[in-house]
């Protein structure tokens, strides 16, 4: 048994990147005229570090309204595409004030003072619902933008560039780039988020998580850039993404083209049920952000997924017809006696339809045909432990009840016995097998990375037919941290789309 808790302990390693933030010791205070006449230099136009250092100072406790400084008239732009109102944010800070430990620290040089932009998220906007409730953090860079003199005072507009969506700003009709620290908003996120970790592997022994399913925006939505969707594996959570995330918003390639959203979901119920749970939330989610369904952005994403989460994303690109039905129940839908609803549920967990958006999914390390350490001793030791969803079971139980004999044999533990995600994993499973030969519809890519040192899941299991790339690294099983996962994922990006 000494054993668990060094699997635990090297799952956990390959699902999170811990980062950390560290305040740096401020610098001495200037004396307050050369402080004073630094400002007034930023508001002329002046970028060099002590009129950065000193325009930072003066945003973090700046007033959202318009402002009279010593002959200046300052405002702030109301915002617009690429550019927030000040009254966005609850809090600006410098980003200088801090180093991260964890996560390579990615910066630019240019105009402007790279900024933490903080806001709570208090769901007062029905978009919040699909932000982190930890809080919202951007990515900010502000300018200040000199303009004409009246009356003795100079004019004077604050920019507060959305630093992930503009590597640009035009003043005087020339174009100038932009400043921006990609790590350390990201690092504030992280920190909030921290007690998040924890619930990586709490999820699989307890019947309820603390967090519900769901989809986060860690961007704000941009209506024209392809959605690069995250799926975490077996005892994760989205921090699985820390590195990987910092690593893509530093390459402006990618920054221009995609936007990042996370997935969440409680890792101790059968990857096909969290996925049914899945389908419906992006549905959910997408025509939510664009109810007409004409933005650009909806036309087409791509999806990365780890271990377990690959499973989940492959159900976005297969059709199932009556493969998993005809396997499960010994008479057809229509036959049941079920509600309405019931009929709907079923519907969308056996009959479901692929995603057509989906244009590329990059598994890493999935097991699609299972994991050999589901039937060993651990696997079954992590099998006892693990917590049932009820739900799942409960359902099937309620319909059983009005529809006695509809089970298959090999499907009787669907009402009785345990069933949880370890058990589900097992090779031997009829759903794996079903599932495994399901192949991806056409239009949809597959990539393949993996570890040559995966102690969960052999190569023979996360290989994937008509996989139009493989490639397999030094890692273990969390291959996507390793720089040449990272590499490939950006190469694979950078691809135009398969249909």
């Amino acid at each position: 048994m000494q054993l668990l808790p060094v699997i635990l302990f090297a799952l956990a390693v390959a699902a999170c990147a811990p980062a950390r933030l560290e305040r740096i010791s401020e610098r001495p205070r200037r004396a307050a005229a050369s402080t004073s006449n630094d400002l007034h230099r930023a508001f002329d136009g002046a970028s060099d570090p002590a009129a950065t250092r000193a325009l930072g100072r003066w945003l973090e406790s700046a007033p959202g309204s318009e402002s009279a400084i010593d002959g200046y008239l300052i405002r702030f732009h109301p915002g617009g595409v690429g550019i927030f109102p000040r009254n966005y944010f609850d809090k600006l800070e410098p980003a200088s004030r801090y180093e991260v430990t964890g996560l390579n620290h990615h910066r630019v040089e240019g105009i402007g003072v790279p900024l933490i932009g903080h806001r709570e998220n208090r769901h007062l906007q029905p978009v919040e619902k699909w932000y982190p409730p930890e809080g919202i953090t951007r990515t900010v860079t502000a300018v200040a933008v000199p303009g004409p003199v009246k009356n003795g005072q100079r004019s004077v507009e604050i920019r507060l560039y959305d630093r992930l969506k503009t590597q640009t700003a035009t003043i005087a009709g020339k174009p100038h780039a932009l400043a921006g620290d990609f790590t350390v908003p990201w690092a504030a996120l992280l920190e909030n988020a921290r007690p998040l970790a924890r619930s990586g592997i709490t999820a699989v022994l307890r019947k309820q998580s603390s967090r519900e399913p769901g989809f986060a925006l860690v961007e704000e939505y941009d209506p024209r850039r392809t959605p690069l969707i995250c799926i975490h594996g077996l005892f994760s959570t989205p921090l699985a993404w820390a590195e990987l995330t910092n690593e893509l918003w530093a390459d402006p390639a990618v920054r221009k083209r995609y936007q990042i959203w996370h997935y969440l979901y409680p890792t101790n119920a059968p990857a096909l049920y969290s996925a049914r749970v899945m389908r419906g939330q992006l549905d959910e989610l997408r025509k939510f952000l664009d109810p007409g369904g004409d933005d650009p952005a909806m036309q087409r994403s791509v999806v990365i997924a780890h271990s377990n989460g690959g499973l989940l994303a492959k159900s976005l690109a297969v059709d199932p017809r009556e493969a998993f039905w005809d396997a499960v129940f010994t008479r057809p839908l229509s036959s049941l006696d079920v509600t309405r609803q019931e009929r709907r549920t079923l519907d969308e967990a056996f009959y479901w339809k692929p995603r057509t958006h989906v244009d590329r999914i990059i598994f890493c390390s999935v097991p699609f045909r299972g994991s050999n350490w589901a039937n060993s001793w651990l696997g079954r030791f992590g099998q006892r432990l693990a917590a049932q969803d009820d739900r799942f079971q409960d359902f099937f139980r309620g319909i059983e009840k009005k529809n006695p004999g509809m089970l298959q044999p090999d499907y009787q533990q669907l009402t009785r016995g345990k069933i949880t995600s370890i058990g589900a994993l097992s090779p031997k499973q009829r759903s794996m097998e079903i599932f495994d030969a399901l192949p991806l519809v056409r239009g949809t890519a597959g990539h393949v990375i993996s570890g040559s040192r995966d102690l969960f899941v052999a190569p023979s299991s996360s290989s994937l037919p008509g996989a139009e790339s493989s490639l397999e690294v030094p890692a273990g099983h969390g291959s996507f941290h390793h720089p040449q996962a990272i590499a490939e994922i950006k190469r694979i990006l950078a691809l135009p789309p398969a249909k």
